[in-house]
């Protein structure tokens, strides 16, 4: 059963609960007031006949029954409502006006009732017809005889009334029900119109569609949860389009590993099986180790900047007081000679203080910048690196220029990526497996920092390096 019909058949109930139980006391309330209202008239009809009586009898010329009879004859001809009189002599009926009305007074219950002269009482009865009477019953005591006049009023059009009121209440109940339904319903629509659109939102988030939102912007509860639902979606396709980029980047990284593995490994064992099966020159023979030493190298190195990666994607940084001067000058000094054997210059310029950092993770990071710009270096020019090192309120800065021959702007995007080169066939000849800035990469986001990149093709690469491992304290 679906909500919108669960919210049109309960308030489709209540109304019917609450005007079968309001018009029930409201038409039972009007039928009493109505009785007690003609209970009341009868009472007073009764005094008024008693005390016209009383005074006819005592100047009247008559005596006896006689008086009475006449006197109950006039007032009978006076009224204009059709009340039948009645008059009872020691409970014998010595005069009745019943105009054809057959209404039988148990006028013995009426006597025992009595209280004594001046007493009225109330009663009700029927006639053969149906019709309904209200009997006011007074006594009174004249020459020592008691006389009972029963006053008969029709209050038929009372029960009349009763049963037109259930009639109207009926056809009203029937109208109005059926009006609840109507109204009902469309107001459950109309409640229901925004969790309807959240029920799509759902179905399509479901099956896929996560760029779907419900965009409901009501002040209310459902406005609030719709809210929410969207912000849920939203951090779900952000979850989800992270993780689809995890598994391109790991279908890239895994093609990408077994092509730099393939490579080396093929050349490997076709050296080693020309050395096995064939006898070759000396210097063939020079050439074929030569080739497959190197390519263990390049192996090697690939090897342990992979485990490198490893490292740092799962170690826990315990940071450090260090003097980042003296590591930068301590690198260059050291590289210096292996560099300038390349045609290669390099010089630094740093400054004072000390930061909170992993040192040999950033002697690692300072390593793999500067031998990749050693990779760019053009071979027809006179290589220059230049190292700076600034202190900074949260960290260190590291900054690494040279004039190699520098990288498109596509290539900036992609050049932390694992196994990415910008010249691949430059960088196997190199020994390199492009996996060493995406080891400064892992290093510089285990600091917290930011590293960019700044090219122009053949003018040379700036790349600016930021850790926030926080200034220390001298």
């Amino acid at each position: 059963m679906s909500f919108r019909l669960k919210i049109t058949i309960l308030t489709t109930l209540l109304v019917a609960l609450l005007f079968s139980f309001g018009s029930t006391i409201m038409i039972h309330r009007s039928y009493m007031d109505s009785l007690t209202r003609e209970e009341k008239e009868a009472v007073d009809n009764a005094q008024m006949v008693t005390s016209v009586i009383q005074i006819s009898y005592e100047n009247g010329e008559q005596t006896g029954d006689e008086q009475l009879i006449q006197t109950l004859r006039r007032l009978g001809t006076y009224q204009t409502s059709s009340d039948v009189f009645l008059l009872y002599k020691d409970k014998s009926l010595i005069y009745g006006n019943l105009q054809r009305k057959n209404i039988d007074i148990n006028i013995e219950k009426i006597a025992k009732e009595m209280k004594g002269e001046g007493d009225i009482y109330v009663s009700y009865d029927n006639d053969y017809t149906g019709m309904k009477y209200i009997i006011s019953s007074a006594e009174m005591i004249i020459d020592e005889d008691t006389y009972i006049i029963c006053i008969c009023r029709d209050v038929s059009y009372v029960a009349s009334m009763r049963k037109k009121l259930h009639q109207m209440f009926i056809s009203s109940f029937i109208l109005l029900l059926f009006a609840s339904v109507v109204i009902s319903w469309l107001m459950s629509t109309f409640l229901v119109r925004h969790l309807s659109r959240l029920t799509k939102a759902t179905r399509e988030i479901a099956d896929g569609n996560l760029s779907y939102r419900s965009n409901i912007d009501t002040n209310d509860e459902i406005g609030e949860l719709s809210q929410d639902f969207d912000k849920m979606a939203e951090e779900l396709e952000g979850n989800v389009s992270l993780l689809e980029a995890a598994a391109e980047e790991k279908d890239r990284f895994m093609g990408a590993f077994t092509h730099e593995l393939k490579t080396p490994m093929t050349s490997i064992i076709g050296y080693a099986e020309l050395l096995r099966t064939q006898e070759l020159d000396e210097q063939d023979r020079e050439d074929a180790l030569q080739y497959i030493y190197s390519e263990a190298k390049r192996l090697e190195n690939m090897s342990l900047k992979l485990l490198q990666l490893f490292v740092a994607d799962k170690e826990k940084l315990e940071l450090k007081k260090v003097c980042p001067k003296e590591m930068v000058e301590d690198i260059v000094t050291h590289l210096r000679p292996t560099l300038s054997e390349q045609n290669i210059s390099i010089i630094c310029r740093t400054e004072e203080g000390l930061a909170m950092l992993e040192p040999d993770l950033v002697r690692t990071l300072l390593i793999n910048l500067i031998d990749n710009s050693r990779k760019a270096m053009d071979n027809d020019k006179k290589g220059k690196i230049r190292v700076d090192q600034k202190m900074a309120e949260d960290g260190v800065t590291f900054v690494i220029t040279d004039n190699g021959k520098g990288m498109p702007k596509e290539a900036i995007e992609h050049v932390t990526e694992a196994f990415y080169r910008v010249d691949k066939a430059r960088s196997r000849a190199q020994g390199g497996a492009g996996l060493g800035l995406s080891l400064v990469k892992k290093i510089v986001d285990l600091h917290n920092g930011d590293i960019n990149f700044s090219s122009e093709p053949g003018i040379g690469t700036v790349i600016t390096v930021t850790l926030r491992g926080g200034a220390a304290d001298v």
